[in-house]
């Protein structure tokens, strides 16, 4: 059986070499996307290894049938990309428009929630898996819109490392400020093969061949 993954949250270049580095490997390879998104670019055919879903991040139905339709591409669901950047918009609060706050918060704080609730019982019923919380910040933004979901996204993989630190599957997250995004995609696929070494923290990657990691705060 092709091995298969998600790779699912902000789109960006970071999502796109995760999803090349995957294709690269040969493995099934599914992409959510917002419905108004493009899809990323690919260099090559994929068609029998490469397939775009739509993922409304606003509704619990669209994080159900998000699963549903990847393992009727895929049959099984192995590992879970789940991709977070902040908010590059360096306005200061006052003039934000009230969308873009709602965007940011209502959007994606359930979405990642939504979404999440589904793996996890995905998993639970298979008895196996990996979920991956990648925080990428290259340019770190001090402002209430980047600070906040930053602090979101940190606490919630703080939570689930705790919650579900006794399930036969694993929750891992993975941070980088380093610009050089191919590398770090390139970091993140190595390490499918033992993710218990990685299991339960965040891990903190710099762009050296070695890295430090530290247990949840």
């Amino acid at each position: 059986m092709e091995k298969a993954i998600l790779i699912a949250g902000i789109s960006g270049e970071l999502q796109t070499e995760i999803l090349q580095e995957s294709l690269s490997r040969r493995y099934k390879t599914a992409v959510a996307l917002d419905p108004e998104a493009e899809h990323p670019p690919i260099g090559e055919d994929w068609e029998k290894l490469l397939r775009y879903f739509e993922w409304n991040k606003r509704s619990s139905l669209s994080a159900k049938n998000l699963v549903l339709e990847v393992l009727s591409f895929a049959d099984s669901l192995e590992e879970v990309f789940l991709l977070f950047e902040p908010p590059k918009d360096g306005r200061p609060l006052h003039e934000l428009p009230v969308a873009e706050i709602e965007g940011t918060f209502d959007g994606w704080m359930k979405g990642f929630l939504f979404l999440t609730k589904e793996l996890i019982l995905q998993f639970q019923r298979q008895r196996k898996g990996t979920l991956t919380l990648v925080q990428y910040e290259p340019s770190p933004l001090v402002t209430p819109l980047s600070l906040g979901s930053s602090s979101f996204f940190r606490a919630m993989g703080n939570a689930l490392f705790t919650q579900y630190q006794n399930e036969p599957f694993v929750i891992r997250g993975f941070q980088s400020t380093a610009e050089d995004v191919k590398d770090f995609a390139r970091y993140l696929l190595s390490l499918q093969e033992k993710p218990e070494k990685t299991y339960g923290k965040w891990t903190k990657y710099t762009g050296k061949a070695s890295f430090w990691s530290f247990r949840r705060s």
